[in-house]
């Protein structure tokens, strides 16, 4: 099983050929990330801001879910410490397979209470908010993953040089707060694989940029086209 981070709060899994993008961004609200388009077999979004629900930018293969090799349960958490009131509510992903265990986090904005920490409790990989000003602050989204244990921690929604908000922490100041340094691996690529009985780590990835362009066919020329919402308009 691969992780690949696309930006943001952006991740494609991808085993056995199958592939599933969570929560892809839109770069008009993103600061410092270009425009997705990436391809997939399943999306998922854990909310609708524009981080987290940009549809347009992921074009779907049509290959039936039956083939998915994924369970897929969620937990509904609120966005915000006012318990939902201020942002809403959003979507945490957990997904199982051939005795895998992968959490994406979305954007909790609270502590989980023990209920969904036995749910979410030793994971292999946990994607979770790492410096952001509208979830939960750094140092409380490190006390959720000592709280549930997970084998391997992916920091998301961060601030990277002039990739990010402003207002949002470093990945930096999230890898501060764990107390053994060599816990943390910079890894030089988006994209990590994902085994059993893996070393527990904090698995800082490369952001790369990806944009996977649809070449149309149906006038006889290749021309690359941007985003399943061009592909239909083309062929209007």
């Amino acid at each position: 099983m691969t992780v690949q981070w696309l930006g943001h709060a952006c991740f494609r899994i991808t085993h056995k050929d199958y592939s599933i993008v969570i929560d892809p961004y839109n770069s008009d609200y993103i600061n410092g990330y270009p425009k997705l388009c990436v391809m997939a077999d399943q999306l998922l979004v854990s909310h609708e801001h524009f981080g987290h629900n940009y549809r347009e930018g992921v074009i779907l293969s049509g290959k039936p879910e039956s083939e998915s090799p994924f369970e897929i349960e969620t937990l509904k958490v609120p966005h915000d410490f006012k318990m939902g009131n201020w942002r809403g509510f959003c979507l945490i992903h957990i997904l199982r397979a051939d005795g895998l265990k992968i959490v994406h986090m979305g954007d909790l904005g609270t502590q989980l209470s023990g209920g969904e920490i036995s749910r979410i409790f030793g994971a292999d990989v946990m994607m979770v908010c790492a410096g952001s000003c509208t979830a939960l602050p750094a140092q409380e989204a490190k006390r959720v993953t000592d709280e549930c244990m997970p084998t391997v921690i992916i920091p998301m929604h961060y601030r990277d040089v002039n990739r990010g908000g402003h207002r949002l922490e470093t990945v930096k100041d999230f890898a501060g707060y764990f107390e053994s340094p060599e816990l943390v691996h910079h890894y030089d690529s988006d994209t990590i694989e994902i085994t059993p009985g893996m070393e527990p780590q904090i698995a800082v990835l490369s952001f790369r940029g990806v944009n996977e362009a649809v070449i149309d066919r149906s006038e006889g020329a290749e021309k690359p086209v941007r985003g399943l919402f061009s592909l239909l308009r083309r062929k209007l």
